[in-house]
């Protein structure tokens, strides 16, 4: 009995040192590969600085992607040599105004995917800090800045220079820091983090310096402003169409549950708007339309997003800003063949509207 009592305690001995080691060997790989793969860049803080170099340097960046678009405005502002004459703050859907539209003046394009409301305002302080106000502000104006329900985060990178603008004094806590480190032993982020890792192993994982204005990646000008990748810049209208079919079979971006202007994001925009007029700076707005099939879905299910283009046009008549665009596309004609997708305009588009006004 105590010799198969001590066989047993043997055997379940070994049976856990195995299982220890694999258990520290899976971890090992797992920690290994999503620190050094590191799919969204959690872990690379120089980044945005080296995409920021190579801008300050005379150079557009291409190869990019997965970066905190807030650290480089960051990065981008303090180091640029001049003010901007113009200045476009907003999303993604104004990403693509560039200085090809504004001869001989110094232009620069501050745009952030997802742009809330305490994005635009954090980033106008970036400016303020940094003595680089603008003599003119072209304010993209997207439904979702209304929208207290809009899901949006990422403007915490920011939450420092929003505070301060708002004159509210907050303890500016490090949650997004500490929430990263849980990402270092998931499962899901490895997915991704393993793909990554061979580009990272044959250097093909870094921002890239270029004169050429269009690329196979991505690219940032030294403007500012982005240029898709070849693959979305050649997208079919036939595949454009099924895309933007797919962009309204899923929840439509940072509109759902929207159920009234918010009066809290309504004080703010009045602040921001004050602000920027009392410092004598000219300011006007920019409306970006949606796919047109894509409105007509909005239009019957999302009330509030023609709400706060009514909003925004008495705002402006009152306050004597011009207002440039509509979220619907046919007020400024245009069809499918203006867009790369269901909420984002072509260039083409974006010129077309500049060139009128409502």
């Amino acid at each position: 009995m105590k010799t198969s009592l001590f066989i047993f305690n043997s055997n379940m001995k070994k049976f856990i040192k195995k299982l220890f080691l694999i258990v520290l060997t899976v971890l090992l790989l797992l920690t290994t590969v999503n620190y050094f793969g590191d799919a969204a860049r959690l872990f690379d803080s120089n980044y945005e600085i080296k995409m920021a170099s190579i801008i300050r340097q005379g150079y557009n960046v291409t190869n990019i992607s997965n970066f905190n678009e807030r650290l480089f405005q960051k990065e981008i502002i303090k180091n640029l040599k001049v003010n901007p004459d113009i200045l476009v703050l907003g999303s993604s859907r104004s990403m693509l105004i560039n200085s090809d539209y504004f001869e001989e003046e110094q232009f620069f394009n501050s745009s952030v995917s997802g742009a809330s409301i305490e994005d635009i305002i954090g980033i106008y302080q970036l400016y303020i800090d940094n003595d680089k106000l603008p003599e003119k502000i072209i304010l993209c104006i997207d439904p979702w800045i209304f929208n207290e329900n809009n899901g949006q985060k990422r403007w915490q990178s920011l939450q420092l220079e929003y505070y301060k603008f708002k004159g509210e004094e907050r303890i500016i806590e490090n949650s997004l820091n500490i929430d990263k480190y849980f990402q270092i032993f998931s499962l899901s982020y490895f997915q991704g983090s393993l793909k990554n890792l061979f580009k990272v192993i044959f250097g093909e994982n870094y921002p890239v310096a270029t004169k050429n204005k269009e690329n196979e990646n991505a690219t940032i000008l030294i403007d500012g402003s982005y240029v898709y990748s070849k693959i979305k810049r050649e997208c079919s209208e036939k595949l454009t169409e099924r895309i933007s079919k797919q962009y309204v079979n899923d929840e439509i971006y940072s509109i759902e549950q929207f159920e009234n202007i918010s009066e809290k994001i309504r004080n703010s925009f009045s602040l921001l708007i004050k602000d920027i007029k009392s410092k004598d700076i000219e300011i006007a707005f920019f409306l970006p339309p949606y796919y047109p099939s894509v409105y007509n879905v909005i239009r019957e299910d999302y009330t509030m997003v023609d709400m706060v283009e009514v909003y925004i046009i008495e705002y402006a008549k009152t306050n004597n800003i011009k207002v440039y665009g509509s979220f619907n596309p046919i007020n400024i004609n245009l069809n499918e063949s203006y867009f790369y997708d269901g909420m984002h305009c072509k260039e083409s588009g974006i010129k077309k509207i500049l060139n009128s006004k409502m």
